[in-house]
């Protein structure tokens, strides 16, 4: 075997290697991820981002819930069950992780007291959360993969979003109408 061999297998190792490694940092770090920490840098401000117009969003109904096409951090589609009697929208982990949903720092822990009974999650804070037309900056939500939840749900909108819109529910068309509170 000649140096030009040896000089090839070597080289044939180490561009394995560093697609291999490559592979396994960047499995761990999805692109969106990436792009939504470039776009941390811009301000948000924390007030809801729609017009003074009513919003109207097209609803599923799925079993005996409503569910909304939720955009999270102006990268993520998810299907949220729309439920006003929730206080904070809850997230899976999954979600909260591709979306790039940071937690609280100053208040990572919540205690939820749930059909289920007691339950420890993590609190926090959606860049932004987009519904139709109707949108919302800093979002406080609860990051918690909540049990036997229909396929392809992804948690829980809501007072932590709805809180700043009057929101009317038109079961007849199948519709969710917000309007901003000035």
């Amino acid at each position: 075997m000649g140096p030009t061999s040896r000089f090839f297998i070597l080289f044939a190792f180490l561009a394995i290697g560093a697609v291999v490694g490559g592979q396994a940092i960047f499995s761990r770090i999805p692109l969106d991820q990436a792009l939504l920490k470039a776009r941390l840098g811009m301000t948000t401000s924390g007030q809801v981002t729609a017009g003074s117009e009513d919003s109207v969003i097209p609803l599923e109904r799925l079993g005996g819930v409503w569910v909304a096409q939720v955009e999270l951090n102006d990268l993520h589609d998810a299907r949220l069950i729309v439920d006003t009697g929730a206080t904070f929208t809850t997230i899976s982990e999954d979600l909260a992780f591709n979306a790039g949903v940071q937690t609280d720092s100053a208040n990572p822990h919540i205690n939820l007291f749930t059909a289920g009974g007691k339950v420890q999650a993590e609190m926090g804070v959606a860049r932004r959360i987009r519904v139709g037309n109707a949108g919302r900056d800093d979002v406080k939500v609860v990051v918690h993969t909540i049990p036997n939840l229909p396929d392809g749900i992804d948690g829980l909108l809501g007072l932590s979003f709805f809180d700043r819109f009057l929101v009317r529910l038109d079961h007849s068309n199948q519709q969710l109408h917000l309007t901003p509170r000035t």
